[in-house]
């Protein structure tokens, strides 16, 4: 064997420069070491420059303290701050100087999962050639780079059911706050993580109410395990001038998105939300009276069983009063969007109850929209007819559950009903229930006591488009949209049902002692004329 050479000799101490144990090692003594690496043998592509080596910048250089030091961390930034490029960086340095180390990156698409592993891939490309021959060996395709010591780094799509069942040392959320699917990637993630793994997620603000804000007010006021940290555009290294030029070149909320000043400037502006912020902001949040079920004792009898359910009552019906009840219908899966029904007090224009849940079609109209609308005063049931909603309004109609909404030619001078069930959601009924429903929010003409309700409002964003939609559900803004069209309706004369209260009541009992005795039938006119036989 032949004698090391001095070369050899210093190659090996810079290797383990690079590589401290990371048992016995401080985070300081860490971070030194991925700042070596960095500084002296990892490239990246700089869009004016080329390719340099990558010097962190005191915002990166902290970032990364915190990744060693936390096992659950959030980063909320500018844009284009070399934080993706950092990561990617980072993600190697684990896998590639240390054994046994799994790593997932979750990115919004398979193509953002793909070049978010570029970098990684880019940096590795020109380290020194003695370094790859020291370290593992490297296999990668598109998605994956598999090291020969056990480590690997998979860059996935979040609607991958990422790393599910898998043990892994680090999962890396890009971008957390633009996943459609944040609340179920998050689902499948924090079960992994809870066993000894770490969570890295970084990414843009996109309005409020949404699962990345929620963990990032957590990290700031102590109630969760992250631990969060902030970058403003001002890390990437750029002037006031900069920023006042991209003040006159883009709109509020773009610019309170891309490049916040302060954390609180990055949710409250941005996302392109559809309904007043400020307006939804003043809305005051009460817990629910009661949560439970209704059901049926006696004929046309419905009574509130508490006992935690999905119904969420803040008032329980007032005699004399009308109501509607707004619903948005799902497939009924466990997955995916939720059934969802508000109970609107025509009167106060007050949401008095909320129903939320997967529950079947045919089920959700039977079992809960029948029950809801008797136990409020037969309330006007306004069900959205698009798809499965037609199989929820056919389990009414069978009931003959009344009054159900029935459709009107909106584009007629006078609204003719027509005879068709339901409310049907179209280009132009949907802007319509909205802009109504933000109208009302606006002028404070309606109040909502429910935090996750006002929580999926905030979220109810705008495309550049014009399409409007949920981040990531809108079950609920649905429901409470088309109960808010109710409210014009309720009074007509055609949705009238002539209500007696229940047998054995007081309004019965009333009823009985005081109601008018039937008239005696007249003689017809001219009867006393008639000559007896």
């Amino acid at each position: 064997m032949a004698e090391p050479t001095l070369d050899d000799l210093l190659r090996e101490r810079d290797w383990r420069r690079c590589a401290p144990d990371w048992e016995s090692t401080s985070v300081d003594e860490k971070l030194e070491a991925f700042e070596h690496f960095c500084a002296n043998y990892w490239h990246i592509r700089h869009p004016e420059k080329g390719r340099i080596t990558f010097e962190l910048r005191d915002a990166q250089r902290e970032t990364v303290r915190c990744w060693i030091d936390s096992r659950y961390s959030i980063v909320l930034k500018a844009r284009q701050v070399g934080f993706s490029t950092l990561v990617a960086t980072y993600c190697f340095w684990v896998a590639f100087f240390y054994r046994d180390r799994p790593i997932v990156m979750l990115s919004k698409t398979e193509r953002d999962a793909a070049k978010l592993l570029q970098k990684s891939k880019y940096g590795y490309k020109f380290i020194p050639e003695w370094m790859k021959y020291r370290g593992p060996i490297v296999n990668s395709n598109q998605l994956k780079m598999d090291f020969t010591n056990e480590s690997y780094i998979e860059s996935l799509p979040s609607a991958s059911d990422p790393a599910r069942g898998e043990s892994v040392f680090l999962i890396v959320v890009d971008e957390m706050g633009q996943l459609p699917n944040s609340d179920e990637a998050w689902a499948a993630i924090e079960p992994v993580a809870d066993v000894g793994g770490r969570v890295i997620m970084l990414g843009t603000a996109n309005g409020e109410g949404n699962l990345f804000h929620k963990l990032w007010n957590g990290s700031q006021n102590g109630t969760n395990r992250f631990k969060g940290v902030f970058f403003s555009w001002r890390a990437g290294g750029r002037d006031d001038l900069w920023y006042e030029a991209k003040k006159r070149d883009l709109p509020e909320w773009q610019l309170a998105q891309e490049y916040p000043d302060n954390p609180d400037e990055a949710f409250l502006k941005s996302g392109r939300p559809v309904f007043n912020t400020d307006a939804l902001r003043a809305l005051e949040t009460l817990p629910p009276e009661a949560r439970g079920y209704l059901r049926e004792f006696k004929k046309g009898q419905i009574e509130f069983i508490e006992d935690g359910g999905a119904l969420r009552v803040w008032k329980h019906p007032v005699q004399g009063h009308k109501y509607v009840v707004g619903a948005d219908v799902a497939e009924g899966f466990e997955y995916g969007d939720y059934s969802s029904a508000h109970v609107i007090d025509a009167n106060t224009h007050e949401v008095v109850a909320h129903y939320h849940s997967h529950v079947d079609p045919d089920m959700f109209g039977s079992d809960v929209l029948r029950l809801l609308g008797m136990y409020y005063n037969q309330a006007l049931m306004m069900v959205e007819s698009n798809n499965h909603g037609l199989t929820t309004l056919t389990a009414l109609k069978r009931l003959n559950y009344s009054p159900l909404f029935r459709q009107r030619r909106l584009q007629n001078r006078t609204t003719a009903v027509t005879e068709i069930m339901g409310w049907r959601t179209t280009a132009a009924t949907k802007p319509l229930a909205i802009d109504e429903l933000g109208k009302e929010l606006r002028e404070s003409s309606i109040t909502i006591w429910d935090a996750e309700t006002i929580a999926e409002l905030r979220t109810f964003v705008r495309e550049g488009n014009g399409k409007m939609h949920g981040s990531p559900h809108d079950d609920r803004v649905m429901s409470l949209a088309i109960a808010n069209q109710g409210l014009k309706y309720v009074f007509l004369q055609e949705y009238q049902v002539e209500t007696k209260p229940p047998v054995g009541s007081f309004g019965w009992f009333m009823d009985s002692m005081y109601k008018e005795a039937p008239k005696k039938s007249e003689p017809p006119i001219g009867s006393f004329s008639v000559r007896g036989s």
